[in-house]
């Protein structure tokens, strides 16, 4: 029988030269890899072929190419035409047809497909003209531009989650505002040796200091809090539990006050639980202690999620009178107009407490106030 030839890599000519169009530039290639391992085979196609060949193609590397949504893949090395080079900033990979396409990122003007160098060499040059003066920079924002347009810090467990996912598709098409999801379920303050809150928080907002902060966490913090510093557990209820904890909350509250972003802490709400409901209140203390005294604002939720004898409240009476759901099934989280209830409750108390954000947070309230009623 006889032998297979080994497979043979192809590689397209270069476009032909014209008269007046300069030296002929090779085509941009994407190399596609058809294993799993370097030393699989390669074969290389243009990138114009593949913005035909596959019109459903998108963006790739930051360039229109037509298709395919980049990271798929895991970037080993940038090609450039002809060989192979090592990998260089702004690389990207993506997966077309089971085979990782790894990107060269050409300049420009060498993105052209033959078609479109065709045209750009019939049009003629452009003269020189007198020298231009430079333009002149932007002007400065102005304050109320600056007030306008504001980014809302979330932090906090499944709570605070749930408040991003009810609310963002809300407000999202608002132009002047954003929230920015901070938030990670099944954490607590009590638990650093799983998600050190303190660290994240103060990372986070000394990075990217945003324009205000929204706290909502403790549904997971009726255990044992970790004292790493001290390798101490302390039981909940106890005075160490009340001081560590008011303190956590407190250094959070001093972080956002020392880059000058208002925060709003929301309380835990009512729970069904009556057990939870006691805890709950317990911790609500500890969040107003530590809160209050380092200039941010304690939010209590606990009389919009209680009815008029303080019990907990599954539901809320609608326009048309019927009862409109509030709560989630587990007695602890929320629907999604629970969210929004919740959402808007905060946006107004931020409002009243701190007046230059009422006009800022405005357009949110009233996407909030539209999509409740």
């Amino acid at each position: 029988m006889a032998r297979r030839p080994p497979r043979r890599h192809w590689r397209p000519a270069a476009p032909r030269r014209r008269s007046g169009a300069g030296p002929p530039r090779p085509w941009p290639e994407i190399l596609v890899y058809m294993g799993v391992e370097e030393s699989s085979a390669f074969c290389t196609i243009p990138r114009w072929w593949l913005r035909i060949a596959n019109p459903d193609v998108q963006r790739v590397a930051g360039q229109d190419t037509g298709g395919c949504h980049a990271g798929a893949g895991k970037v080993m090395s940038v090609f450039g035409t002809g060989r192979m080079a090592r990998g260089a900033a702004g690389r990207r990979a993506m997966l077309l047809g089971g085979a990782s396409l790894f990107v060269h990122g050409a300049r420009a003007e060498e993105e052209q497909s033959p078609f479109e160098a065709r045209d750009a060499a019939a049009e003629p040059e452009a003269e020189p003209t007198a020298e231009v003066a430079p333009a002149q920079p932007a002007p400065a924002q102005t304050a109320p531009e600056l007030a306008g347009r504001l980014n809302i810090q979330l932090f906090g467990d499944s709570l605070a989650q749930g408040l991003f996912l009810s609310c963002n598709p809300v407000v999202r098409r608002r132009e002047s505002l954003r929230l920015l999801n901070g938030t990670r379920h099944a954490t607590g303050l009590t638990r650093s040796d799983e998600h050190d809150w303190v660290a994240v928080a103060t990372e986070s907002l000394r990075r990217n200091p945003p324009q205000m902060v929204l706290m909502w966490i403790g549904a997971n913090d009726f255990r044992s809090f970790v004292d790493r510093a001290n390798r101490r557990r302390w039981q909940f209820g106890s005075t160490n539990f009340h001081e560590a904890y008011k303190t956590a909350v407190q250094t959070i509250s001093q972080v956002a006050a020392e880059v000058r972003a208002p925060l709003g802490w929301m309380g835990l709400p009512n729970m069904r639980d009556r057990a939870f409901a006691d805890s709950a209140r317990q911790l609500n203390d500890m969040i107003r202690e530590g809160t209050e005294p380092a200039g941010g604002l304690y939010i209590s939720t606990w009389e919009a999620t209680s009815d008029a004898d303080g019990r907990f409240r599954p539901s809320v009476p609608g326009h048309d009178r019927l009862e409109r759901r509030l709560r989630a099934d587990d007695g602890v989280h929320f629907s999604d107009l629970g969210y929004r209830l919740m959402a808007r409750l905060a946006f107004e108390k931020m409002a009243e407490a701190r007046p230059p954000l009422a006009q800022a947070l405005s357009p949110a309230r009233e996407a909030l106030d539209a999509s409740v009623a």
